[in-house]
């Protein structure tokens, strides 16, 4: 990896779960970076020993990442870990790159993005230009809000024409290529937690962006640092995902909103809110009714979810905050 003479510096840790198949490219991308990191590190989640030669092919490749094996806690137990990694040490770094395991950077993605997210120091996550494998077809540009209270990717699924080139604050950072600022990770945790393990995987970086932007922070999108992302979660195979992995989807979507959402926003959007879950049952009996579980889930876990809703309205009031 080449050396640098940037001040911002960062570690990188990759969530992966099984996908040795994904992560030769990650790592080769890891690898050519112009802003070379301090460190990398694979979580190998629950591995296979069955594919334990192609571990090992990937560690002798690239030498400098270290493989650690990890209990399936989901994207969110692993990525806690990998952000508490980044933070370690006598010298932490300034941020740490969180991707998964079928994203591949462009050489100079960590550098723009962390240059972008340098430049303000209220900016405690940002994300790039994340494209389909062809190169042509948008994945994400962050996140937004709509009134209906569903997160979606901007651009998602349409075609690059460079109508998303601008510079801009967003509502959240995709969980495949994000980039937070570890200085502001302690403010933005939850009952010990960064990323909310109840979720286990899916929603767990839009409940995170969500809060840190009612905390005061932003979120930014740097159109000029361009990855690829494989995304396994598209809507032309929604049936190819596990019923477990849509089930998670279907009840975090519930949780974030216990957790995040202002009871006066909540009001104002009531009638889109309405429309959009009474839309989401019809498909859930029509089409797809393994989802259905997911509000049993939703209240099962809503006990604990309106516990952190009242710990970041705590946080909300702090004399300290109101003195920003």
């Amino acid at each position: 990896m080449s050396a640098d003479s940037q001040k911002s510096t960062y570690r990188v840790g990759v969530v992966s779960y099984r996908s040795y198949g994904d992560l030769a490219a990650c790592l080769e991308s890891i690898g050519n970076q112009k802003l070379s990191p301090d460190a990398v590190r694979v979580l190998d989640v629950d591995p296979d020993p069955a594919q334990s030669d192609r571990r090992s092919i990937l560690a002798e490749r690239f030498p400098w990442a270290e493989f650690q094996d990890f209990p399936n806690r989901g994207y969110a137990g692993g990525a806690n870990h990998l952000v508490a990694w980044a933070s370690g040490g006598e010298n932490p770094p300034d941020f740490c790159l969180l991707l998964n395991p079928d994203v591949s950077l462009e050489p100079d993605f960590a550098a723009l993005l962390a240059a972008a997210m340098a430049s303000g120091p209220n900016v405690a996550l940002g994300t790039g230009k994340l494209l389909r494998p062809d190169g042509r077809t948008l994945d994400s540009a962050g996140l937004e809000m709509p009134r209906h209270k569903h997160p979606r990717d901007r651009g998602s699924e349409q075609v690059d024409r460079g109508q998303l080139d601008q510079p801009a604050d967003v509502f959240a950072a995709s969980g495949a290529a994000m980039m937070l600022r570890l200085s502001a990770v302690s403010d933005l945790m939850l009952d010990g937690e960064l990323f909310d393990e109840d979720f286990f995987l899916y929603r767990e970086d839009t409940d995170l962006c969500w809060r840190a932007g009612r905390l005061g922070w932003r979120v930014r999108y740097e159109p000029g640092a361009r990855a690829r992302h494989v995304r396994g979660w598209r809507r032309a195979g929604r049936f190819e995902v596990p019923d477990s992995v849509r089930l998670h989807s279907f009840k975090n979507h519930y949780l974030q909103l216990i957790k995040n959402a202002p009871t006066r926003e909540l009001m104002r959007d009531l009638p889109a809110i309405l429309i959009w879950e009474l839309l989401r049952l019809g498909f859930a009996v029509l089409r797809d009714r393994t989802v259905l579980r997911g509000y049993r889930q939703a209240i099962q876990l809503s006990s604990r979810a309106f516990h952190k809703r009242r710990l970041l309205q705590q946080k909300l009031r702090s004399p300290e905050r109101r003195r920003r």
